[in-house]
């Protein structure tokens, strides 16, 4: 994966600052770095979140 790709959450769903995370939504990759990266989260209304995940917590789109 590198910057600019989209990915799909794997992680179970859970709670960020007061916003749910939901398993399945689809992020797009920021930033890439050894074994994490920092993806852009957009929540219902449209606002994004950058948020830190594992490599392991994401799968590319098909």
């Amino acid at each position: 994966m590198k910057p600019g790709d989209k990915a799909k959450l794997t992680k179970q769903t859970f709670l960020h600052k007061g916003i749910f995370i939901f398993t399945g939504s689809t992020v797009e990759i920021k930033e890439v770095q050894s074994d994490k990266a920092i993806v852009v989260y957009n929540d219902k209304e449209g606002y994004p979140h950058d948020l830190e995940m594992n490599l392991t917590d994401l799968a590319p789109l098909s």
